[in-house]
């Protein structure tokens, strides 16, 4: 029984440990078994003693159980060779040991055959396949006669072992790994990544937009999007942490419990079901513990916030004569908020303005360059006066704004670098309002056990509970010199009569025959809206797996996982309260009061910078709360092992089963959301909805050949999985792969699949919103020559005349919005093709250089109401998805159109991962490692629909072109010295500009450097430090363009914070 029996040393055939990828290992592996390590394994059973040297040398062991029983073991320590620790443990028991892999040890008993190990399942324990490996047997015998050992080829990394022993290309990160990033939560290290883009971090989601979801920290694979990531935890799927979504928040994993993180690139829905396109993110954890461990850290920026304090106590005992062992987690940790107004590259406030040197078009002078230091200038704290038409008042010596005594004075207009946009003038300096990380505080519970019910069955149960707490401050509301209601933003329109008004500004509009103004201002004086987020997550698993015979496994499982999120939105404006009380009258006493006195109404003075009382606020801000909740159902079975039916290669190994998903998403967004009634938002409709599905899967390894004329080993993969969902029926999904070894230099792999994304439970089921809107019909004989070359023949196809006269502008059009019930699956064809190079004429270098190429289509989309109307009669054809949306009455005059999601769009990504490891040993006995890791992103382009030309994404800002980590780590007795240095090459505002449009147009190269040093004090105590960014380097120029850093993703790959210090401690007792 494989991955069943925790207190033997394997489980009926094999066991890893959780020091597989550990320093350790690495270290191990540098001489193979001759590499000297300080063991301390005390007198015990032989199982137990194995286990130990397991844990110490970092080397696998894979051993028969039954083989064990009865022998015990004298106690060693010191300092010896793995290899010299080996032969005494097995000394005179018949034993011997076997080299599998790159680190792995079978021991068998003597004379037994060499094929009786099998090779340990380094991937996903539910979809795993084994295989036969061919070995070289060693007889244990004394020192004076060891036995010749053969070499190991290692990659001298941490990073990318796995990666480069499977035929599907993955990226390996080991717990040791992780802790030289000096970061203590998953997602930042791995979104570091180059085959990751930084999408949604701590950094980039400090607006009330996002702040149900601030503080999260998702993964975006090849850029393609959260939601065709699929995370996993141990092979696993985790509940999602986003309503409506299955997209996982990696701030729930908690990092102490991390032994290794898997990146897989390419579809594999054949392995584990949908949502796996562009690839997989497996979070392998330690279950197997012994002891306490202690983990401390504490850092800081270099501007003296963001501060970051995290703890974590973990630990581990055996339980029932070692039939069983438990495990427990516990941690916490509190990131605090970092400003841009603390900074001074940060606040500079830099907006792209006209070039007054430009003179036309390709006269090769940029169109638009940046202008330090600007700001809205119709939006002063004060407010700026505007008359119904947009009058300034400038022959009154306008524009006007406020004092703080509500005295009408002239606005410092500053330069106007555009109508609306100033530098050095009278406006709100927004980077006061600019977080460049929102405060997260999370706590984490963690516990599992194992427990042999028998020699070939085991129970395993794991849970969590993870609490996550975040705040946003973002900027006050704001009123706009004109009336905006249809975005959430009515005119502050103040009547003459308002006894705030000053009488000079009274004349003034008496003069005009105007009886009132707009007012167009930042409401600073009653404060930023701000929010707090908590989400619970809850998370268990608890099933048994063994062996139904020497040569099959199995497993099986059940698994419920639950979030729940509530916002609390704080301070937030009700639209009509707001208006009501601007509107003031005296009464009879000469007191202001509001005109409409109804509910309480409190009058609210906005002219000038400081006017607002808290009697005032009271009756238009509010404070109310939403929630939202996931829930996620998981039944799994599945058997692994071999056929018995033997290859030229070796004997085929299979795995099958049965896997049954629920998932529900319910959200309540309140009153005010759901009527639209609050400042800058849209009404947001309550969601609920839920879907099963039904898997069935299958998964074969065929070795064709072995040791035959430029065949060191042939083996073909397949793979298929049925799935039936309640939603969209049947999908299915194959994935084939191929992996050829020459000899030990040179080995190819490849795969191709054929994968699905299943719509979620918000494209599904979101609420349907209709909205009345003016339209422009392409198909009016005004709009009718300005499209397309197809548009007139379509328009004419409709049946509508080349002199139709539409009466859209006229009469407004219904427009529906929301999800669509009608959706189908995404598809996506993927391939990777790639090289694995380990020359024997370098000891222990190993490169890997793989492509890979993902089409997605039918990707879901949506479009606006007037880009629906437009794209439908400019396509090659009325035979598209966006036609089928419109609805025209019997006259052809517009009816409806729908913009909810359907599926339109696709995707196209293309790319190169390069992975390059090499360990020398340097003469005073440390070791020097190198590691590089990169990606060369050849493609990213978006299409809107079929026939369009493609947004292309591949070099443009968030996306370079190549970006790769290099890491050189020195090791020497206790101490470890490591430095980072990772590259982004130069990337583009917009692609689709031309180069003189605007200047910097582009990002330059840029380079990261981090540094860490650790050192043993003793057996069990390390102690560190570390600088991120030590050269403090900042982002570009574009990236520092306020609306592009703080509303969107693309900025987001640069370092927010600049150079960041960090130390801690780890004490294992």
């Amino acid at each position: 029984m494989k991955n069943a029996k925790q207190s033997k040393v394997s489980f009926r055939h094999s066991l890893i440990f959780s020091a597989m990828l550990s320093v350790s290992a690495a270290t191990a592996q540098a001489s193979g078994l001759e590499q000297s390590v300080q063991f301390n394994i005390p007198a015990q059973s032989l199982n137990a003693a194995l286990l130990a040297f397991s844990e110490q040398s970092g080397l696998q062991v894979s051993v028969q159980s039954e083989s064990l029983e009865g022998y015990t073991s004298a106690g060693i320590s010191g300092e010896q060779s793995s290899q010299q620790v080996l032969n005494s443990l097995l000394q005179e028991t018949g034993l011997v040991y076997t080299l599998v892999g790159e680190d792995t040890v079978a021991i068998t008993k003597s004379g037994g055959s060499s094929n009786a190990a099998k090779k340990p399942i380094l991937v996903a324990q539910n979809q795993s396949i084994p295989s036969r490996a061919t070995t070289t047997s060693n007889t244990v015998t004394t020192e004076s006669d060891e036995p010749a050992v053969e070499q190991i080829m290692v990659t001298g990394s941490r990073i990318g072992r796995i990666g480069s022993t499977t035929p599907t290309p993955v990226t390996a990160i080991d717990a040791e790994t992780l802790a030289l990033s000096g970061d203590v939560r998953i997602a930042d290290i791995l979104n570091e990544l180059p085959a990751i883009r930084a999408t949604q971090t701590t950094g980039n989601v400090n607006t009330t937009d996002d702040a149900q979801e601030a503080g999260t920290n998702f993964l975006n694979l090849r850029g393609l999007g959260i939601d065709r990531t699929l995370v996993l935890v141990n092979g696993r799927r985790h509940v999602g942490s986003r309503s409506g979504s299955a997209a996982v928040d990696m701030n729930t994993i908690p990092s102490a419990l991390i032994k290794r993180v898997e990146v897989i690139t390419g579809g594999a829905s054949a392995i584990y079901g949908a949502d796996a396109v562009s690839g997989v993110i497996n979070i392998i954890t330690r279950d197997d513990m012994e002891g306490l461990e202690f983990n401390a850290q504490a850092g800081m920026a270099n501007e003296g916030d963001g501060e970051q304090f995290h703890i974590s106590l973990t630990g581990g005992t055996n339980f029932a004569d070692d039939r069983g062992n438990m495990y427990f987690n516990a941690t916490f940790d509190r990131s605090l908020a970092a400003a841009a107004s603390e900074r001074d590259w940060a606040s500079q406030e830099a907006r792209f303005g006209p070039n007054p040197d430009n003179t036309g078009s390709g006269d090769g002078i940029p169109d638009q360059i940046l202008y330090p230091d600007t700001g809205f200038i119709g939006t002063p704290a004060g407010g700026q006066v505007v008359g119904p038409n947009g009058e300034l008042f400038t022959n009154y010596g306008g524009p006007f704004t406020f004092d703080d005594a509500g005295n009408l004075i002239s606005q410092d207009m500053g330069y106007l670098v555009q109508p609306w946009l100033s530098q050095g003038g009278d406006f709100v300096d927004m980077s006061d309002y600019d977080l460049l990380a929102v405060p997260v505080e999370r706590t984490i519970i963690a516990a599992g056990l194992k427990y042999d019910l028998t020699d070939d069955i085991r129970l395993f149960a794991d849970g969590k509970f993870a609490k996550t707490g975040s705040d946003t401050a973002g900027q006050a509301t704001f009123n706009l010199g004109s009336d905006s209601s249809a975005t959430g933003v009515p005119g502050a329109f103040i009547l003459a009569d308002n006894p705030y008004v000053p009488q000079d500004l009274r004349d003034i509009l008496a003069a005009e025959n105007i009886d009132g103004f707009y007012v167009g201002r930042t409401n600073a004086d009653q404060g930023g809206r701000r929010s707090h987020s908590d989400r619970d997550t809850t998370q268990l698993v608890v099933g048994i797996e063994g062996a139904l015979t020497n040569d099959i496994d199995f497993t099986m499982h059940y698994q419920y996982g639950e979030t729940n999120n509530t916002t609390e939105f704080i301070n937030e404006r009700i639209n009509a309260n707001f208006l009501q009380q601007i509107d003031v009258v005296l009464d009879e006493s000469g007191t202001p009061v509001c005109r409409d006195p109804s509910n309480g109404c409190v009058p609210l003075n906005i002219l000038g910078p400081n006017a607002a009382t808290p009697e005032a606020l009271a009756f238009s801000q509010v404070d109310f709360l939403t929630e939202g909740k996931l829930t996620q159902q998981v039944v799994h079975a599945s058997i692994n092992g071999y056929t018995g039916l033997e290859l030229p290669g070796g004997e085929v190994a299979f795995a099958a089963g049965v896997e049954y998903r629920e998932e529900t998403s319910e959200t309540e967004e309140g009153y005010l959301r759901n009527t639209g009634a609050l400042f800058a938002t849209a009404a947001v409709a309550d969601t609920a909805g839920e879907f099963d599905v039904n898997e069935v899967f299958a998964e074969i390894s065929l070795p064709l050949l072995t040791d035959v004329a430029f065949i060191q080993e042939l083996t073909f993969d397949a793979a298929v999985r049925y799935a039936d969902y309640s939603t969209i029926g049947d999908a299915t999904t194959w994935k084939v792969g191929a992996d050829w070894t020459i000899n030990d230099s040179v080995r190819f792999r490849s795969t191709l699949s054929k994968a699905v994304r299943a719509p979620n439970i918000g494209e599904l089921y979101s609420a349907v919103n209709q909205s009345n809107q003016f339209l422009a019909d392409p198909c009016d004989v005004d709009y009718l020559a300005s499209g397309s070359a197809n548009r007139a023949a379509n328009c004419a196809a409709l049946g509508l005349s080349a002199d139709f006269q539409s009466n859209s502008e006229a009469f407004t059009k219904a427009v529906f919005s929301g999800g669509n019930e009608n959706l189908r699956e995404e598809k996506a064809d993927t391939l990777t093709v790639g090289v694995v190079l380990t020359p024997e004429s370098i000891d222990n270098l190993s490169i890997t250089v793989d492509y890979w190429d993902i089409d997605i289509e039918d990707a879901i989309s949506s479009f606006s109401a007037q880009a629906t109307l437009n794209g439908c009669v400019d396509a090659s054809s009325l035979n598209n998805p966006l036609c089928s949306v419109i609805t025209r009455d019997s006259s052809g005059n517009i009816a409806t159109v729908s913009n909810q999601l359907i599926n339109i769009a696709s995707f196209e990504a293309t790319g190169i991962d390069i992975e390059a490891n090499y360990l020398y040993g340097l003469s005073n006995g440390a070791d020097l490692r190198f590691s590089l890791i990169g990606t060369y992103l050849d493609k990213l382009d978006f299409y809107a629909q079929e026939g369009e030309a493609p947004d292309q994404e591949a070099g443009e800002l968030g996306d370079p072109e190549l970006q790769f980590n290099f890491r050189v780590t020195y090791q020497w007795d206790a101490l470890t010295l490591s430095v980072l240095e990772r590259y982004f090459s130069d990337m583009e505002y917009d692609l689709a500009e031309a180069p003189e449009t605007r200047s910097p147009n582009n990002t330059g190269t840029t380079w990261y450097t981090d540094l860490q040093a650790r050192y043993a004090v003793t057996e069990g105590l390390d102690v560190y430090a570390g600088i991120n960014n030590v050269f403090d380097e900042h982002p570009p120029a574009i990236a520092l363009v306020p609306e592009t850093r703080s509303f969107g993703d693309d900025a987001i790959i640069y370092d927010q914070l600049g150079r960041y210090f960090y130390t801690g401690l780890s004490y294992q007792f």
